[in-house]
């Protein structure tokens, strides 16, 4: 019994389309991981500038 045979095109655009939805899916993780780590780096930021300059002995 033999595979039926897709069109190389059907297969170009099945790629494309797989190719789109994975970058759509990373693009929408990238941007919820941002949005949530957005205010937690900004407290870590704070805090690391106020380690520092009172190492230096600023107030």
């Amino acid at each position: 019994m033999t595979t039926p045979r897709v069109p190389y095109i059907g297969k170009r655009g099945q790629t494309a389309v797989e190719y789109l939805l994975t970058t759509l899916v990373l693009t929408m993780a990238f941007a919820g991981m941002y949005g949530f780590m957005q205010k937690q780096l900004t407290g870590l930021y704070r805090q690391a500038a106020r380690a520092i300059l009172t190492s230096y002995g600023h107030q």
